[in-house]
């Protein structure tokens, strides 16, 4: 009687509970259960002793999952219109800057390329300029060295008879302010029955007489002698009488080349021979020259 007594006691809290259980809130989340496989039955070799419970004999264990959690991106609030406003002022005060930026540097790059310009410019009239200098001056060395040095020249001709000869004596003459260095003077004559011919050659049968000549100084060197037979074939016109003569020198002055005068000139001769004369001098063919214009030619060709 007392067994079944507390037999009905049991059933009646059994039931208390159930109640109590289903009157719980809903909404409690009850983590999900996963049923774990149990092991396949043992062979009955494999069966513990009396007693003993195995896990499986135990049922089933309940195992909790925890979630992954999920990154959570925080999107902040948005922008005002005055923010807006700010962003865009920046944006256009930046691209204002880099078009200065662009205009000044292209400035530069003008003005660089200006400056060469005008560099160029004043390199090539300072070549130019350095160049007429230098001309002037060696014009001026030049101008100074012909002004200074020993210029020889035919200052005159002088004639006088003697006896059965006509005497023609040249007058050679310096104009320089230095003397000579190497004079050498020759002199010759000829009587033609015509004039001489352009290709004549002016030969000379005496060697060149060594003499000095002093700064503007004269003297006469190379007389010649013409028999007066031939005066009077000339003052009857049938013979033409030449006298003709060269001189060869050299300055004082360092680097010049050496330096030449030569002259030609036709005796006239009239009046009555011996002693009633009446002599005059004409040049005559293209050797009344001096070196200067003897190089003139080969330097306007070159």
């Amino acid at each position: 009687m007392s067994r079944a007594f507390g037999v009905g006691i049991g059933l009646v809290l059994a039931l208390l509970c159930a109640g109590h259980a289903l009157a719980q809130p809903q909404n409690r989340t009850t983590p999900p259960v996963i049923e774990v496989p149990t092991a396949p039955p043992p062979e009955p070799s494999q069966l513990a002793p009396a007693g003993s419970q195995t896990p499986a004999a135990q049922g089933s264990v309940p195992v909790r999952i925890t979630d992954t959690p999920v990154p959570v991106q925080v999107i902040g609030q948005p922008k005002t219109e005055a923010e807006y406003d700010a962003e865009q002022k920046e944006r256009d005060s930046r691209a204002a800057l880099v078009d200065q930026l662009s205009v000044y540097a292209a400035l530069l790059v003008a003005v660089g390329i200006f400056l060469a310009a005008a560099f160029a410019v004043q390199a090539f009239y300072l070549g130019l300029t350095l160049r007429a200098v230098r001309r002037s001056a060696d014009l001026n060395q030049r101008n100074m060295t012909a002004t200074q040095r020993a210029f020889v020249y035919l200052g005159s001709l002088e004639w006088s008879e003697a006896g059965q000869v006509l005497r023609v004596a040249p007058v050679w003459a310096n104009s320089g302010a230095t003397p000579t260095r190497g004079l050498r003077i020759s002199t010759n004559w000829k009587a033609s029955h015509g004039e001489l011919a352009g290709d004549f050659a002016y030969a000379y049968v005496r060697p060149p007489d060594h003499l000095f000549l002093g700064p503007n100084g004269r003297a006469e060197f190379g007389t010649v002698h013409f028999p007066m037979r031939d005066v009077q074939a000339a003052i009857e016109e049938r013979m033409f009488l030449y006298v003709w003569g060269r001189a060869t020198y050299e300055d004082l002055f360092e680097g010049s080349q050496p330096h030449f005068f030569e002259f030609c000139y036709r005796v006239n001769v009239k009046g009555t021979a011996p002693n009633n004369l009446a002599v005059s001098f004409t040049q005559y063919g293209p050797r009344n020259r001096c070196d200067e214009e003897a190089r003139q030619p080969a330097e306007a060709s070159a």
